[in-house]
């Protein structure tokens, strides 16, 4: 014959637990243990390491491969550069100026898309890092002439031989190309004057590798003989009234 235990009219706390245990035990339950909170993995430096496969917030901690993943979004959408106008990021929640620095905060989704070439270069937001010491999603800066790109990976350390992804300009619109720090020209502009750039809230992944397969195809600085096919929806492309 089982047992019931009924609770009625008894308010204070401590009857009220020592009433919950009897009843677990005379209906033979056990009671549930606190669940323990999951850690937070780190990685060196304290930097919280992002979640493989968890988008990351504006202006949050970032892996190299979201980064290269956004990047190849607008180059898959071959957004047109124009620098009074506006295309959304991948999640379609943010929007930023299309440009060489709208692309580059774009890609390391920064809070705000009103970033150039010098305001990259602060040390609020990023830190140079020498040219040998480049890593995928990291960017290269030429503020002297006001273009940035997004390094891709490397194809040759050895030979200075890398890859890297712009939004150009509006002839080229983004692009892929091969350069070499050995090289005269970067993206149609002097090699020297270009500096690498690490956001301060990027995390190394397995994207962090030291080789990657030459797998592009050089659109830039060689004028092609035709005009890039425009994949975007058109409606996905916001003009404002507001310079690059």
């Amino acid at each position: 014959m089982r047992r019931f235990i009924a609770f009625v009219g008894i308010r204070h706390p401590r009857t009220l637990i020592g009433l919950s245990v009897l009843c677990s035990v005379v209906l033979g339950g056990s009671a549930a243990a606190p669940r323990a909170e999951a850690a937070v993995p780190t990685v060196p430096g304290g930097v919280a390491e992002a979640v493989s496969g968890v988008a990351s917030e504006p202006g949050g901690d970032i892996t190299r491969s979201e980064v290269l993943e956004r990047a190849e979004d607008w180059y898959d959408r071959d957004v047109q550069y124009d620098q009074a106008a506006e295309a959304p990021d991948p999640e379609g929640a943010h929007d930023y100026r299309t440009d060489c620095s709208g692309m580059v905060a774009m890609a390391w989704h920064l809070p705000s898309t009103d970033f150039n070439t010098d305001s990259l270069d602060r040390r609020s937001v990023t830190v140079r890092v020498a040219p040998n010491d480049l890593l995928p999603g990291d960017a290269l800066d030429d503020t002297a002439d006001g273009h940035v790109v997004i390094f891709t990976g490397w194809v040759s350390r050895g030979t200075g031989t890398f890859t890297y992804i712009q939004l150009a300009n509006s002839q080229t619109d983004m692009a892929k190309g091969t350069g070499s720090f050995d090289g005269p020209l970067l993206a149609g502009l002097p090699t020297a004057n270009y500096f690498g750039l690490r956001y301060n809230r990027i995390v190394d992944d397995s994207t962090s590798s030291v080789e990657s397969p030459a797998r592009v195809l050089d659109r830039y600085p060689w004028q092609a003989p035709w005009s890039s096919a425009r994949r975007v929806d058109p409606t996905s492309v916001r003009r404002t009234g507001s310079g690059g």
